[in-house]
């Protein structure tokens, strides 16, 4: 017998597909306040200090990744390399500049007073 133009497994399946909706609603509101909580907790908000003409940094951008928002600092290391070239093919160490990024998990407020420190170190310069 049908009850308002559904029969019996069918509404049967319609509350199990239900049940199973409302806890899948229930995962993933507990997943956003989660992550919520991480993007706003105290890491994003603990301080920290850069020393721009040690880091001989060249920007500052925001980005995504690994499932969060990050500022890369972007900065030339010098890094010894090893040369065999020349007469003896006696080993030889000399220095080239290498890009590195920094990495930090801070929030877009942080992020805008690097960028303004940044810039006004480039001025200096």
């Amino acid at each position: 017998m049908k009850l308002f133009g559904i029969n019996p497994i069918e509404h049967s399946n319609l509350k199990v597909e239900l049940e199973d909706m409302k806890r899948q609603v229930k995962d993933l509101t507990y997943a956003n306040e989660t992550y919520k909580n991480r993007l706003d907790g105290e890491m994003s908000k603990a301080s920290f200090a850069i020393d721009w003409d040690a880091m001989k940094a060249f920007s500052v951008e925001r980005n995504w990744g690994n499932g969060f928002p990050h500022t890369i600092i972007g900065y030339m290391l010098s890094e010894p390399a090893v040369h065999t070239e020349g007469e003896g093919g006696d080993p030889r160490v000399t220095y080239k500049d290498v890009v590195r990024e920094w990495t930090l998990y801070c929030s877009a407020e942080k992020h805008e007073e690097l960028v303004k420190e940044f810039n006004e170190w480039k001025t200096k310069k």
